[in-house]
């Protein structure tokens, strides 16, 4: 198994949907741990490195890289397993990034969570609000949406390679890409294209940028 973090430096206002509402003060809240502080859910950056994976794929970024021979026919494959969850259990290939949920670094978010600090936590947070707009210039009426945001800061998230198939020749395949010299350096170069995280994106929040730490466990 291969360690490795990712920090996510968030330029702007960004909004990590909780699905909850908090009636008319906000349409939409944001996700919080426990201890009320920002996060990031792992599901989502994993999904927006494998789509920014696929497109560097598609582009011809890797087609100089070996993949080991197995099952899995496609470097997306291989990392983040079948693309579609509607085969049969045998027929599904699982992948081989784990990802866990984006937070603040543990000196900052310790210090935040402390029961004297309590006050603070206010400020991480802010609310937006938008309508929509007819084409005479109007507001449309019932269309304002309240947002929760988050302010800009840092958080990190725990990344790992590891053999999860359950095939023999699936876990050959993945124990032969760990043993690669640079099993990251696609994720790396992929998540370079990736410039907001979050909902809303195409509206101006969550715009972002990722740095990758050094890795843990490989060669």
């Amino acid at each position: 198994m291969l360690h490795n973090t990712l920090y996510i430096d968030l330029k702007s206002y960004w909004h990590a949907g909780s699905g909850r509402s908090a009636g008319a003060l906000a349409d939409a809240l944001v996700q919080k741990t426990a201890q009320g502080l920002p996060v990031i859910g792992g599901r989502h950056i994993k999904g927006l490195l494998r789509h920014a994976l696929s497109k560097a794929q598609t582009m011809g970024w890797y087609s100089s890289i070996h993949l080991p021979e197995g099952p899995a026919q496609t470097l997306e494959t291989l990392l983040f397993g079948s693309g579609s969850q509607q085969e049969g259990r045998f027929a599904t290939l699982p992948g081989m990034l784990l990802v866990s949920d984006a937070s603040l670094p543990e000196a900052e978010a310790q210090w935040l969570a402390a029961h004297e600090n309590a006050h603070v936590r206010q400020y991480l947070y802010s609310r937006i609000s938008s309508t929509a707009i007819n084409q005479e210039g109007a507001a449309v009426e019932n269309s304002l949406r309240t947002l929760e945001v988050s302010m800009p800061m840092k958080l990190e998230a725990g990344l790992q390679l590891a053999v999860l198939a359950v095939n023999e020749d699936h876990r050959i395949q993945q124990q032969a890409w760990l043993e690669q010299a640079k099993p990251w350096l696609p994720l790396i170069e992929a998540s370079s294209m990736i410039e907001s995280v979050g909902a809303s994106r195409s509206r101006g929040l969550g715009e972002a940028q990722f740095t990758w730490g050094v890795p843990q466990g490989a060669k």
